[in-house]
């Protein structure tokens, strides 16, 4: 079995298509998808990101950028670059191209403030309904299909801003804003940051909220289609 892996492994290379350079990965430090380890990154997003670019015989580096910093590297670039665990939207198809799914999110709750009048509400539209309430969202963010479509026409507040999950918990617990939207895997680690103990933040489900989102590589359009193609058969292998 070990010789049928590696001549597997040794397939995917001599057809993995040859680059002029390395591809680089941009992440962003987010527990639990993207974690620092080793000189390299690991987590729910970067290790099968990494075990992809292995699988395939594709030569690539991390580098450490900003997220909302990322989709516009993306746009601009004139070399082969990819960012690591994005969701999929048709804005970013037409700059973009995206590998298979590399992670599947939990359903989607909020975090919020546990006297928010938030905390009154059960469903994602009964949420948005409440003009009341003041929802933070990241600029230039995806939450999946079934929140991006809700949040233009929704009668809560709506406030945007550039902070990464941490900061924005921040705000929520200081009262600027009522709550924010993420997965309940990237909730429940981001409770544990020490900066975030006794604030008197917490988790709550929506009953109608649908199936999380899955997550991609998405890589500027300097990345051939068959690289992107010999990544999808890495990822689709056992």
């Amino acid at each position: 079995m070990r010789t049928i892996a590696l001549a597997a492994v040794a397939l995917w290379a001599c057809a993995a298509p040859a680059l002029a350079e390395d591809i680089t990965v941009l992440y962003n430090v987010r527990p639990p998808y993207l974690v620092e380890s080793g000189g390299g990154v690991t987590g729910l997003t970067g290790s099968p990101v990494a075990a992809a670019f292995k699988k395939a015989g594709i030569p690539f580096k991390w580098e450490s950028a900003p997220s909302a910093r990322q989709m516009q590297m993306i746009k601009d670039s004139s070399g082969p670059l990819c960012a690591a665990g994005w969701f999929k939207n048709p804005e970013r198809e037409a700059f973009g191209r995206f590998t298979a799914p590399i992670y599947q999110d939990k359903p989607s709750v909020i975090l919020t403030r546990k006297d928010s009048p938030a905390t009154k509400h059960t469903t994602t539209d009964g949420l948005l309904a409440d003009p009341k309430i003041t929802v933070l969202v990241k600029s230039g963010y995806s939450y999946g299909a079934f929140i991006d479509e809700r949040l233009p026409k929704a009668a809560a507040e709506k406030s945007s801003t550039t902070q990464e999950n941490t900061g924005m918990a921040t705000m929520i617990a200081a009262g600027r804003a009522d709550l924010m939207f993420l997965a309940a895997e990237e909730g429940s680690e981001l409770l544990k940051a020490p900066e975030l103990a006794d604030k008197g933040l917490v988790l709550a489900n929506l009953t109608d909220m649908p199936p999380g989102n899955p997550r991609y590589l998405l890589c500027s359009r300097s990345v051939p289609p068959d690289t992107i193609e010999a990544l999808n058969r890495a990822i689709a292998a056992p």
